[in-house]
């Protein structure tokens, strides 16, 4: 029996692909970082070196207001809400675990009224200016180490888990729990080498998985 399922964010429960290159369309620093995006992807650095480089092209000490509107037009999938809802009537609990960036995240968790939500933080200063920091939480290569800390905390097992996302960096997720759901956009091939059990077109399919 699922009595918990972990859900990748972007892509998965918003539109918006990545959090993070939203932020660069924003700045107008996308080309600078898509060269150290193919090196994480071929192994070539880590995640920590990824993510300095990446913060290190934006504008420094910005408001999170600022960063609040960049992200304002990040779109929550309407069937996303439904399934929340629809799992925490069946008392399943949800549980957002994303290498995206904590004010979206945050955002997305009050919203889906999610159970509890792990991202990556932004760190601002006591006059809520952006130090040019982000403390790691999650790895997408990695994301099994969350997802043990999290079933510890509630006294679940992984045998009592599932997971759903929607590219081949959730493939951590998918190895680790007994139901593994990849979702992939109507008409689109599905990633390379993602590891999971199910395929769905549509996030309302999850729920007759799980339940």
């Amino acid at each position: 029996m699922i009595r918990i399922v972990f859900f990748d964010m972007d892509g998965t429960l918003v539109e918006e692909e990545s959090s993070w290159r939203a932020l660069h369309r924003f700045f107008g620093t996308d080309h600078l970082a898509r060269g150290e995006l193919e090196k994480f992807s071929r192994g070539e650095i880590s995640y920590e070196e990824f993510v300095r480089h990446d913060v290190n092209l934006w504008p420094q000490g910005l408001l999170r207001t600022v960063f609040e509107h960049a992200f304002s037009k990040v779109r929550i999938k309407p069937e996303a809400r439904l399934v929340f809802k629809q799992l925490k009537e069946r008392g399943v609990l949800r549980v957002i675990v994303t290498s995206g960036l904590n004010v979206l995240a945050e955002k997305v968790c009050k919203t889906l009224d999610a159970d509890e939500c792990v991202s990556n933080k932004m760190v601002f200063d006591d006059k809520d200016c952006f130090t040019g920091m982000v403390k790691v939480n999650v790895d997408p290569s990695r994301k099994t180490e969350v997802l043990n800390r999290v079933c510890k905390e509630y006294s679940l097992s992984l045998i009592e888990a599932a997971a759903v996302g929607d590219t081949a960096y959730d493939k951590s997720m998918f190895k680790a729990v007994a139901t593994s759901i990849l979702y992939v956009k109507p008409g689109m091939p599905p990633p390379k080498g993602h590891g999971a059990r199910y395929i769905v077109n549509n996030l309302e399919d999850v729920v007759n998985l799980i339940c």
